[in-house]
């Protein structure tokens, strides 16, 4: 299990607002500017709008006024019937003057005064005098439209009004055509000052971008390249997965995390390695102690008979030698005897050799056919703590003549095992006495009962000189034994093994660190 990590000592998530908060600031701020400068344009250009409009009624109203002045000036020499087309004439460009000059009167329009076209935006100063010059024009139109209606007086007495309203016009045509192009300057330059602000806009924007992009780079693309190439690796088969950690964010926990759950699938698949090469091993090893036990038999059968008739032989010899040698002695005497003695002694000897050696191959075959033979079929619940506590009552007095202490450490309230109690008991005193024969007359054997992992596990541990290293693989195999020549067969260990596995558990041995080995059965628990 992967033990907890601490909190990151930065997050992405302020690596995103470092990126985005400068970012969205200057965004928002040169919005704001640019509204500003769209806003003060538009005032431009409606202003502008406003006094090209003025200057189209201006120049209007000086036309009209200078149709007026023409008309006076050719008064002196017109005939009657001219003066009635001519007084017709100028009556239309007054009643046209007036109402253009209506557009410049200050109670219809002007700076912050409705009108039907909208307000004037005008400059105050500007809008003054437009409207002191509009009055004067006013002034003398109303002069000049008494003078017309008088039956008495006509174009001839209007020359002054008409000068002075034709003066007064084209001073308000030039105030209102300067004041346009002080508009179209400052125009021109707010169009220019919002081309350099969006420039500028544009270049901070860009270089925040390009910060913001080598941030999201650093920290957010790369370890996410780095991690996909580490899910690539663990994906074909390589759990020796190497990462750099550059930050302790939540992609650096993810790495280490990857890391973590690598090394544990690089644990596991070790463990299970070594399991199957346990479990080939245990496989092949049965295969052999089959193909070993069924030859055993067969050479078993074949050596018991003429074991049997040699001993037998041997046993009768031995009895006809004693025979005829206490008969020759009775018969002849001692000195006449005593060469034929001692050669019916030797012969004696020699049968009791015979007899002896033949026991020890028929004790061996015997073994050999214990190996062989197929497990009894009886299964029944066996509780092994109480098995092994019998088989260590047995064997307690031959340990202790040897000077070693058995130590139980058996647990009472251990599961039952499916199996034949006297082949278990077998393996037991195989075991123990394997460890009692191998602790060389010192130390102390452990014996240990107890579930692991939902198993029956008993366990023998001695203190002797472990087992060697080249017989560690074939240690179970028959014959094999670390015994001195004639003290053991090498089948004690292969029978248990045997048993165990027809069982369904398994039995393994291993050195320990310090010294001695340790010999581990597991069994399935009764279900």
């Amino acid at each position: 299990m992967i033990a907890p990590q601490q909190r990151p000592s930065s997050s992405l998530r302020r690596v995103f607002w470092v990126a985005l908060l400068p970012l969205s600031l200057v965004i928002l701020s040169s919005f704001a500017v640019i509204l500003l400068m769209v806003g003060r344009v538009h005032t431009n250009v409606e202003c502008m709008y406003v006094e090209t409009r003025e200057i189209a009624h201006a120049r209007s109203l000086v036309d009209e006024l200078r149709g007026i002045e023409s008309w006076v000036t050719a008064a002196p020499t017109l005939e009657d019937s001219e003066r009635k087309v001519a007084d017709a004439d100028a009556r239309q460009h007054l009643a046209t003057a007036k109402s253009i000059l209506a557009g410049f009167d200050p109670q219809e329009v002007g700076l912050g005064v409705e009108s039907a076209e909208g307000p004037d935006p005008s400059d105050p100063r500007h809008q003054s005098n437009e409207n002191r010059l509009a009055r004067v024009v006013r002034t003398e139109l109303n002069l000049l439209e008494r003078l017309l209606d008088d039956p008495h007086t006509g174009l001839e007495l209007a020359d002054p009004h008409v000068r002075a309203a034709s003066r007064a016009a084209m001073t308000l045509y030039g105030e209102i055509e300067d004041e346009a192009r002080a508009l179209g300057a400052s125009l021109v330059e707010s169009s220019e000052e919002f081309v350099h602000i969006v420039l500028v806009v544009a270049a901070m924007a860009g270089v925040m971008l390009l910060a913001a992009a080598t941030l999201f780079q650093r920290r957010i693309l790369r370890p996410l390249a780095e991690l996909r190439d580490g899910v690539r690796q663990v994906s074909s088969g390589n759990l020796d997965l190497k990462l750099t950690i550059r930050h302790n964010d939540e992609l650096g926990m993810l790495a280490n995390t990857l890391l973590a759950m690598t090394e544990r699938l690089r644990k596991y698949q070790e463990d299970l390695e070594e399991r199957v090469k346990q479990r080939t091993s245990e496989l092949l090893r049965t295969a052999r102690l089959a193909d070993l036990g069924t030859l055993a038999a067969g050479v078993a059968h074949e050596i018991n008979n003429p074991l049997a008739a040699i001993a037998t032989c041997a046993e009768g010899l031995l009895r006809d030698s004693q025979r005829a040698l206490a008969a020759a002695e009775n018969a002849n005497g001692a000195r006449t005897a005593a060469p034929s003695a001692r050669d019916s002694t030797r012969t004696r000897d020699y049968l009791q050799i015979i007899a002896k050696e033949a026991m020890r191959a028929r004790d061996t075959t015997a073994r050999l056919l214990a190996f062989a033979r197929p497990e009894s079929g009886r299964r029944d619940p066996v509780w092994l703590s109480r098995e092994v506590s019998e088989v260590v009552t047995m064997l307690e007095h031959s340990a202790g003549r040897a000077g070693i202490r058995l130590e139980l450490e058996l647990q009472k309230d251990l599961s039952p095992v499916l199996g034949d109690p006297a082949d278990l008991r077998q393996v037991a005193f195989n075991l123990i006495k394997n460890a009692i024969d191998a602790s060389h007359d010192r130390g102390t054997i452990t014996i240990r009962t107890r579930m692991l992992d939902g198993l029956v596990v008993l366990e023998v541990v001695d203190e002797g000189v472990g087992i060697p290293p080249a017989l560690q693989d074939r240690i179970f195999e028959p014959f094999v034994t670390t015994k001195e020549p004639g003290k053991g067969t090498g089948l004690g260990l292969a029978i248990s093994h045997r048993i165990v596995t027809d069982h369904g558990g398994s039995l393994r041995a291993e050195n320990l660190q310090t010294r001695g080995a340790c010999f581990t059965m597991t069994l399935p628990p009764l279900p």
